[in-house]
């Protein structure tokens, strides 16, 4: 078969992070496109709307900010300025919305323990689409690997300062998961029972019997002076506990197993304070900014086999990104593995996408003394990525062990694969070369 029938993906070099850029509160360490002006990523979209993230200019020089521009022929919007941390979390991706969109997750102080969500449209004449506000942090991903691509948050302004507790009490605030529908903007929490489980599972198995007993002996409210310091602590840890319990059921669209659980562990005197205080918290939280909660019933076809593309179309144009991550620290190159099969007639060519996912953002931790190895070797990962852009399954072919990097590629982000003109979930093979 002549060469030009072959299917052909190619990956150019990219810089990848070895840092890590800690952040308020309980959420896991995250990373930005852009953190007090360093970083940078540039890409024109197939639209023709080109996304740049980078450093902010004042009188032709970079700054300790951060911009997020769009443009298009010869127009320009700035849909951020001068914002301490901006990262793309989505782009190219349909959030439900029905058209391809960036979403930026912005943080407008250093210490803001809660950032901002914008959504753009990457058709020319860019337009904001929809803000969300109020949570940690922001990720759109198909948890479920079935095309329902939801965006994953956590209510932090709900519970910051919640009957006397900070943000910065909580391992685990209430989570929210949020899509876009014909309602608009919908909580469709109640759909993923089994994570909000697992979650539920951790917490129980953190708390005893001694311990429930003497907080539900307690006051319930624990002022700060009631009690001896010691004790006040250890109450105050209980506390924390029963309510992510409690919020984990009511937020996954189960009222009354919530209640049950909050009658079961806190002091009965205090319980009606309590369940009063919760709602309002919920009220006044993210769902005050969608219009409809979703019902524990799941959508049809919520478990339909995903279809994951591996090849390229013959002649596919090749991804054009420019990623500069630069914070002065070692990284690491990465460049996809060539894919050649022979096409073996219209099936075959009907699985081969029209283009191959391309990095936004890729790091892992700095190599520790064990690993100092690997600096001088090849590491190949084989990495099934979503239609958000999401790393969905990371395997390592070779070494065979490094759990750093396999934890790393958790937070890894893509512009995902496309197949006539809708973005699909994509098999990409990568082979990383740690360097000095």
């Amino acid at each position: 078969m002549p060469s030009g029938n072959r299917i052909v993906g190619r990956l150019a070099l990219l810089a990848i992070l070895f840092c890590l850029i800690g952040m308020v509160g309980p959420t896991q360490t995250q990373q930005a496109v852009c953190d007090n002006g360093n970083g940078h990523f540039e890409t024109q979209f197939p639209t023709g709307v080109s996304v740049r993230v980078g450093a902010a200019q004042s009188g032709g020089f970079a700054t300790r900010m951060c911009d997020a521009i769009l443009s298009w022929n010869h127009d320009q919007l700035v849909a951020v300025a001068n914002a301490p941390q901006v990262d793309i979390d989505v782009l190219g991706a349909d959030l439900g919305l029905g058209v391809p969109v960036v979403a930026f997750q912005v943080r407008r102080a250093d210490d803001d323990w809660q950032s901002t969500y914008l959504i753009y449209s990457l058709r020319k004449n860019p337009q904001l689409l929809k803000t969300i506000s109020g949570g940690d942090s922001y990720r759109a991903v198909d948890a479920d690997f079935n095309k329902r691509v939801a965006i994953w948050t956590t209510d932090a302004a709900a519970v910051n300062g919640f009957d006397g507790l900070t943000y910065a009490d909580y391992d685990f605030p209430p989570t929210v998961v949020l899509s876009f529908d014909h309602k608009g903007l919908t909580d469709v929490s109640a759909h993923y029972l089994s994570q909000y489980d697992r979650q539920i599972a951790e917490l129980r198995g953190q708390l005893t019997a001694q311990e429930l007993s003497s907080f539900r002996n307690s006051d319930g409210q624990l002022a700060f002076g009631s009690l001896p310091v010691a004790e006040w602590t250890r109450l105050r840890k209980t506390k924390v506990k029963v309510l992510e319990i409690v919020w984990a059921y009511l937020y996954s669209g189960r009222p009354q197993q919530a209640w049950t659980e909050l009658d079961a562990a806190w002091p009965a005197a205090d319980a009606a304070r309590i369940k009063t205080k919760i709602l309002a918290a919920r009220a006044r939280g993210i769902d005050s900014q969608v219009a409809a909660i979703a019902s524990a019933k799941l959508p049809p076809k919520w478990h339909d086999t995903p279809v994951v593309y591996k090849f390229l179309k013959p002649h596919a144009p090749g991804p054009k990104a420019e990623t500069q991550l630069n914070y002065g620290v070692p990284g690491f190159g990465a460049k996809m593995e060539p894919q050649t099969p022979q096409i073996q007639g219209a099936s075959t060519y009907a699985m081969a996408a029209d283009t191959a996912p391309v990095a936004i953002l890729l790091w892992r931790p700095p190599l520790s003394p064990s690993q100092q190895s690997l600096a001088q070797s090849q590491e190949t990962v084989q990495l099934v990525i979503d239609e958000a852009g999401k790393v969905h399954s990371a395997k390592l072919s070779v070494p065979k062990e490094d759990p750093e990097l396999m934890n790393a590629t958790k937070n890894w982000k893509f512009i995902p694969a496309f197949k006539d003109g809708r973005p699909v979930a994509y098999n990409l093979k990568l082979e990383v070369s740690p360097y000095q």
